[in-house]
């Protein structure tokens, strides 16, 4: 009788994986599945904002603060899309470098036209909009203090021969207003330089002749 002999298994013996591995291997499943999540929340948000505020465009959006008078440069500007229904009127689409900003401009606000000069001139030419036009207008009443990009009315009535000094407006009548949120181009003791409205500027200097004229601080923004 032949001896007994217990029969190989033909199945391959498979190693079994070290714990540490079977950790590396569960953490990387879950990172995968965790990263596949915030893909498809961020798609699914982007959808829900395109659907809310339709299409996007490119806009040029104010970087840093940038003050009045200032050139614009690189670094002041980025672009950034933008719903298309929340995009203003006159929005940029192209950096408009070399430009004056003709007043303050707050990071984050999207650059329209009429914010900026129309040229790349410097100076006080640099900082008119196509439909605006530079006067001097002395200053009647001094004591306003007056900085550059600031906002003013111009106000004219009466005739010379009041103050101290015999150079300040008299009369009865109330004063005319000739020109509305003229922007100080620059000022000094005696002359400030403003940027009004092409149709404004024949109306200042009309005043002028008549007598002096008085300024009128307007408050921010308005």
């Amino acid at each position: 009788m032949l001896p007994f002999r217990p029969r190989r298994s033909l199945r391959p013996v498979r190693p079994r994986l070290p714990r540490r591995a079977v950790l590396w291997y569960v953490a990387a499943a879950t990172l995968t599945m965790a990263t596949g999540l915030v893909v498809d929340g961020a798609l699914s948000r982007a959808q829900a904002a395109e659907a809310a505020y339709g299409e996007v465009q490119p806009v040029v959006v104010v970087a840093q603060p940038v003050e009045a008078g200032a050139v614009l440069g690189r670094d002041d500007l980025e672009v950034r899309p933008w719903p298309r229904a929340l995009v203003p009127d006159e929005a940029l689409s192209q950096p408009p470098t070399g430009r004056t900003a003709l007043v303050a401009l707050a990071p984050g606000e999207a650059l329209v036209a009429s914010r900026i000069s129309g040229t790349d001139a410097t100076g006080p030419a640099g900082r008119l909009a196509a439909d605006e036009r530079a006067v001097s207008v002395p200053v009647a009443v001094p004591g306003l203090p007056l900085e550059v990009g600031d906002s003013v009315d111009v106000l004219a009535g009466g005739a010379v021969g009041g103050g101290p000094d015999g150079d300040l407006p008299v009369g009865a009548r109330a004063p005319d207003v000739v020109a509305t949120g003229a922007t100080v181009l620059g000022a000094e003791d005696e002359t400030v330089v403003l940027a009004v409205r092409r149709g404004e500027a024949a109306e200042v200097a009309a005043a002028l002749t008549a007598g002096p004229l008085v300024l009128a601080l307007r408050p921010p923004g308005t």
